[in-house]
């Protein structure tokens, strides 16, 4: 899988309309169905509605791959006062902003899958997944052995149309690779170098990790280069392996402690002083978190009650939301059982 995203600020009413364009211009790229497109674009609104309302403003992001073409995901995040009660704030009637009180109800029912994670002290992120249930998804050779979800964000900078990050996924029986890729600096060049990069990594996804970030270095010497950390989770096994070149960042989560991935210095197609293979556990409880250096390294999971139980989108919104510098491009990817 190779995931995009769009980002839309929503600050103002009318960036509520904005929100349902660029779903419907989502859902119109992956020739959604008229009633799957009318579906995202509800849902949009009232995502953007509710942001405004109870939210104080913040952004929706809306990612879809090429894995599963049959579906949208939006993601709506704020930093407000969070919701109080969450079963109350689903039923229809019930209102803090003397609305009519369907919004978040209305969004559950379009949803073919719908999570959300709310603290009084930074915030909610809301997702929902809007499946056209007229298409077959592609995901035939998807194998179904591997049940790991992946969820990611990938956004430019601000004043930026690309971004020079990219990320990609592939899945092989009971093993999963994610590849993170940031060209330097931003904008056109840098998408071309990441570009590369994760073209490197599609053809050959089957070698070792050392000799996929190898593979990169001579064809990226035409680019800037970049940053690239590759994992890979072997779920039979119980394992899961890193390699990294520059200051993409990893780190594998359990119930119980955060073990950060080593990364050597360097560039993919620049000067790579080192690569090596790192060999961490993986259980049923564990979590892969990789994002670029647009986004600060200094979170910590046990500073948010219960969210790891959350879906992997959810959990990338909300540290995306809370650690996202604003100066960079920024990409987060979550893998969790």
């Amino acid at each position: 899988m190779t995931c995009s995203s769009v980002q839309v600020v929503v600050a103002d009413p009318s960036d509520v309309a904005a929100a349902r364009r660029a779903a419907q211009d989502c859902a119109s790229s992956l020739q959604f169905s008229a009633i799957a497109a009318a579906k995202a674009a509800l849902v949009a609104t009232e995502l953007a509605t509710n942001i405004l309302k109870h939210g104080g403003g913040g952004s929706i992001v809306i990612n879809s791959d090429d894995e599963t073409s049959d579906s949208l995901e939006l993601l709506a995040i704020d930093k407000g006062s969070g919701i109080a009660s969450l079963p109350a704030a689903l039923r229809d009637g019930y209102s803090t902003a003397g609305s009519a009180g369907t919004g978040l109800g209305a969004i559950q029912r379009q949803s073919s899958f719908f999570d959300v994670y709310s603290h009084p002290a930074t915030g909610t992120v809301v997702l929902s997944r809007v499946t056209d249930d007229e298409r077959t998804p592609r995901t035939a050779n998807v194998s179904r052995d591997v049940t790991l979800g992946i969820a990611g964000i990938c956004v430019p900078m601000r004043g930026q149309t690309v971004s020079g990050d990219a990320w990609s996924a592939t899945r092989d029986h009971q093993r999963v690779t994610i590849v993170i890729a940031d060209g330097l600096g931003h904008g056109e060049s840098a998408a071309q170098a990441s570009s590369r990069a994760i073209g490197i990594f599609r053809e050959r996804e089957r070698d070792s990790l050392e000799e996929l970030l190898r593979d990169m270095h001579g064809p990226l010497r035409a680019t800037r280069g970049a940053a690239v950390s590759v994992a890979r989770i072997h779920l039979a096994a119980r394992k899961a392996e890193f390699a990294g070149v520059g200051n993409v960042a990893g780190a594998f989560v359990d119930e119980n402690t955060t073990r950060r991935a080593v990364s050597h210095a360097g560039t993919v197609g620049a000067e790579i002083r080192r690569v090596q293979l790192f060999t961490y556990p993986w259980t049923a409880s564990s979590i892969l978190i990789m994002h670029s250096d647009g986004l600060s390294a200094s979170w910590s999971i046990e500073d948010y009650p219960g969210l790891q139980q959350r879906s992997p989108a959810v959990i990338a919104g909300v540290l995306f939301r809370d650690f996202c510098r604003g100066r960079d491009d920024a990409t987060i990817v979550v893998a969790k059982a």
